[in-house]
């Protein structure tokens, strides 16, 4: 029987929780470079650069006032949620509701850099 493929949020999500196994971090590189490769030709920085403009014009002012960190934090745990290149504006937008519903940016972005081993 064909195992199903987990959506990559589901992993994330078990990654910031701190609730993931070491087949959840390695599931979710790869789904992650996979997602490089077919989405952006695996130009990451193409990639980031796109997944950046999507967050800043789904946040507004409010979201442009976050500190560069914070941003940055952001950029990365959202492209490494694999969001649909063909939807990116809608995934950004649902992105920060998210993000607003759970503790808000700020305390996600921390969550994101305890869980990359970076300084608070």
């Amino acid at each position: 029987m064909a195992r199903v493929r987990e959506p990559q949020s589901a992993i994330v999500n078990r990654l910031l929780k701190g609730e993931a196994s070491r087949d959840d971090a390695t599931a979710a590189e790869t789904n992650f470079l996979l997602w490089l490769r077919h989405e952006w030709d695996a130009d990451g920085d193409r990639a980031l650069a796109a997944c950046a403009k999507a967050l800043d014009e789904a946040g507004g002012e409010a979201w442009q006032a976050l500190p560069e960190r914070d941003l940055s934090a952001h950029v990365w745990l959202f492209s490494f949620s694999c969001p649909r290149r063909d939807d990116l504006r809608g995934e950004a937008g649902r992105w920060v509701a998210a993000v607003q519903g759970n503790g808000g940016a700020r305390a996600i972005a921390q969550l994101v850099r305890r869980l990359r081993g970076q300084p608070e």
